[in-house]
């Protein structure tokens, strides 16, 4: 434990932040605007039995994010909205340059942009808005990550990021009291199938998403995308709905499913004063992927964060938990659903669960602009951190001690599991705007 401290404190300096900075372009066009900013968000990882052998802690350098947006206006009523990200650079020594057009899209609002009642129409490419906490800034959420463990029935192929190619209706309204967004997606592609295969999206249905925020207590409505702490000097106390829906979009053990999720969401923010704060956040979603899916279930995450001038801890715990084999279920699909792995793949009911804790010391430089988070979590069952997240495809190998197919090993069939150990990790992330 001395050589891990000595370790966090080296890579602390090594991380240490430089000031924001974000660059305003001028331009020969009257009412037209560009700004451009550099995100780099750098961690560093450290994660219990994650060496190969499986018996020492793995490091891991690299760069989460590293993002170039450019955005702006044309005039009062058209804007727009650009972002590279090249994820993961480095991560398990991978520097595969993997640079992507995250977000590309424009913005028309026919009575302008600002006021009590504004109406955006959006297209292109942007967040699929099944959730309040996915539309959450990356650089602003409850946790360094924030709850992306519990997001079901979205394919990351046609959901990268959470991002899809649509249509959508955005705004507020009633002085801001509510605010609205949803429309009409790409989603899940359509495939042909095979002799051996059930075709997806066989009609080519659209995905559709949306939510609606009712502000009982202040606002959070004028921006594209919201925030997990506001620095607020008055309470701020809201509570949103939302859904997803895609038909035919899923295989599970009956067939070819519809892909359907519901969700509530609560946040509340309250400062004592201008230095003193307390946030708190409540998810809960209901996943309805199909008869004998993995991912048909409840999930539901609870933060809890307190703010003194630019220091913030915080702690936040998640859990989602599929539903049993349904009693209709017979034959080879019942054989599938009770199944929890296929070779090293989890595929049966429960052998995606997860529950996870998370606390963490948010240190704010240039409030969220630039900060340094130090976060300690255990992960239980499926999760993005701990040695669950080390697989041959993505780091070239499995450690030893969650390896399926080692005889005798300690978790052998179960390593998904919640029946399996818990596993730490910290995680040293600095997030920069510049």
């Amino acid at each position: 434990m001395r050589a891990l401290r000595r370790l966090l404190a080296a890579l602390a300096l090594l991380l240490a932040p430089a000031a924001a900075r974000a660059i305003r372009v001028p331009l020969p066009i009257e009412g037209a605007t560009m700004n451009i900013s550099v995100i780099v968000q750098s961690q560093a990882m450290l994660t219990e039995a994650g060496t190969p052998d499986g018996t020492g802690w793995a490091t891991d350098i690299f760069a989460r994010r590293t993002r170039l947006l450019v955005n702006g206006d044309i005039n009062q009523n058209w804007s727009y909205y650009f972002q590279t990200d090249n994820a993961n650079f480095g991560k398990f020594g991978n520097y595969t340059l993997r640079m992507i057009v995250q977000d590309a899209f424009a913005s028309w609002a026919p009575t302008g942009s600002t006021g009590g009642t504004v109406l955006f129409v959006d297209g292109g490419l942007m967040f699929f808005p099944f959730t309040r906490e996915v539309m959450t800034s990356i650089g602003n959420k409850a946790t360094v990550e924030g709850h992306v463990d519990l997001y079901r029935g979205f394919p990351a192929g046609f959901f990268p990021a959470s991002r899809s190619l649509g249509l959508q209706l955005r705004g507020w309204a009633l002085d801001k009291k509510i605010g609205f967004r949803g429309g009409i997606f790409e989603g899940q592609r359509a495939s042909a199938g095979s002799a051996t295969t059930l075709a997806v999206n066989p009609k080519s249905n659209p995905a559709f998403a949306g939510l609606v925020t009712l502000h009982i207590l202040g606002t959070q409505e004028g921006s594209y995308v919201y925030q997990a702490i506001y620095f607020s000097k008055d309470p701020l106390l809201s509570i949103t709905i939302s859904g997803a829906y895609q038909a035919q979009a899923l295989v599970v053990p009956k067939g070819l499913t519809d892909q359907k999720m519901a969700g509530a969401q609560l946040f509340f923010e309250y400062p004592f004063s201008e230095d003193v704060e307390v946030i708190a956040g409540l998810w809960g979603y209901g996943y309805g992927n199909g008869s004998g899916s993995r991912d048909t279930g409840k999930a539901w995450a609870a933060d809890l964060a307190f703010r003194y001038k630019s220091i913030k801890p915080y702690a936040s715990i998640e859990q989602f938990t599929s539903d049993d084999c349904p009693s209709d279920l017979v034959g080879a699909a019942l054989t599938t659903c009770q199944t929890l792995l296929v070779g090293a793949v989890a595929t049966g009911a429960h052998s995606a669960d997860t529950r996870n804790f998370r606390g963490g010391l948010d240190l704010l430089f240039n409030r969220t602009a630039n900060h340094l988070i130090i976060e300690f979590s255990v992960n239980h069952g499926q999760s993005g951190f701990g040695p669950q997240s080390i697989t041959a495809a993505a780091a070239g190998y499995v450690p030893l001690s969650i390896d399926p197919a080692t005889a005798g090993g300690p978790r052998q069939a179960i390593n998904t599991t919640l029946a399996a150990p818990a596993f730490k990790s910290v995680l040293l992330n600095w997030y920069a705007t510049f």
